[in-house]
């Protein structure tokens, strides 16, 4: 319940309540005072709402997100009707298969690891994984920035700069959850201590690290864009300012650099939503057999190996202590060697006895 409310809150209040740290106090440093930005009040949950909704689904769509009973009904086709073929058994094996494969599968499973086997606090290894994530998504909020850095404007038609940027770092986001379960599985537990000692040294909450990283983030990606001269290509990027004036209700004030409010959303949440259901998958609920796997009740084979022992070599025996096999063999030959023996002298005597009872005369 606890980690559900996280989803909640990373979805729609720390959009809202970074927005509102960055936008809605604008501060004058050279008469030092400061004015509240109140008719930004209505972008501020707009945006905040529209962006968390983005990245909830992109979290989970290029996570491979797929709750166990979609598995068992034979996947999110056969779930949504686009088949006739529910809970055929081919489309199961097909659908589990896929989820045990996918970025959420294998994150689910080394959170179940850590957490059932290991005995680590949930909440330790759900901050863990999300410091995990923070290198990767420092990475996706610089890629956009240098596609419209080093991408000339003749190769693209106008105002089409933006979508390729945002391309790029889809593409960015599909292969930073793959190789995230592998780093994660090496190192999630020097992350989740780190994670534990940096909220019992600094008593921050478990909502605030988020935020402190939308900040710093935010940070980064207004230094980055004007150091890199990006400052002048607002032009190219405007484009998203008419998608948000065009999808968000009324006359709305939209500030210039929403575009950089858009990648720091897109870099932060969609990770965070994505490790956060991991969690919840493999912490707070019972995941089924084949899901978890069965590797750690198979029995190992290397007892019985060494009890099926071959036979010893010549001078050797069986327990160190005995008699030679090859000995044994011998003296066996020997013995059914005599045996024959005494069974021939025995049947010529018969033999002899017989002839001699034939020379006796009739009489």
């Amino acid at each position: 319940m606890w980690l559900t409310l996280i989803v909640g809150l990373q979805v729609f209040v720390a959009p809202i309540l970074a927005f509102t740290a960055t936008y809605l106090i604008d501060m004058d440093w050279d008469n030092y005072s400061f004015s509240l930005q109140v008719e930004l009040i209505p972008w501020i949950i707009s945006a905040a709402i529209m962006y968390g909704i983005i990245s909830l689904i992109l979290g989970l769509a290029a996570g491979g997100y797929m709750p166990n009973r979609v598995a068992d009904a034979g996947g999110w086709r056969a779930v949504l009707g686009m088949t006739n073929r529910l809970r055929d058994a081919d489309l199961v094996d097909r659908s589990r298969l896929n989820l045990t494969q996918s970025p959420y599968g294998k994150v689910t499973r080394i959170v179940h690891q850590e957490v059932r086997v290991n005995g680590r606090p949930l909440l330790e290894v759900h901050g863990g994984l999300q410091l995990l994530a923070a290198p990767l998504q420092i990475v996706l909020i610089m890629l956009p920035l240098l596609v419209l850095k080093f991408v000339p404007d003749g190769w693209l038609q106008e105002q089409r700069l933006l979508e390729l940027a945002l391309l790029v770092y889809l593409g960015g986001l599909v292969i930073g959850l793959r190789v995230y379960p592998k780093i994660a599985s090496k190192v999630v537990g020097m992350a989740s201590i780190a994670r534990r000692i940096l909220v019992d040294r600094t008593k921050l909450g478990w909502l605030f690290p988020v935020l402190l990283l939308w900040i710093v983030e935010r940070t980064i990606v207004s230094l980055a864009f004007d150091g890199m001269g990006l400052d002048t290509r607002w032009e190219d990027v405007a484009i998203e300012r008419g998608v948000l004036e065009a999808v968000l209700p009324g006359e709305i004030q939209i500030p210039e650099s929403s575009f950089l409010d858009l990648l720091v959303a897109l870099s932060l949440l969609p990770i965070a939503i994505f490790t956060t259901m991991a969690v919840l998958g493999g912490g707070e609920q019972d995941p089924p057999r084949w899901f978890i796997g069965t590797e750690s009740e198979w029995k190992s084979l290397d007892g019985e190996e060494e009890e099926a022992m071959g036979l010893p070599a010549p001078g050797q025996t069986t327990e160190g202590t005995g008699v030679d096999v090859h000995e044994e063999d011998l003296d066996s030959q020997e013995e059914n060697e005599e045996e024959e023996e005494e069974e021939e002298d025995e049947s010529f005597l018969f033999s002899d006895l017989a002839e001699q009872l034939d020379a006796l005369p009739d009489d």
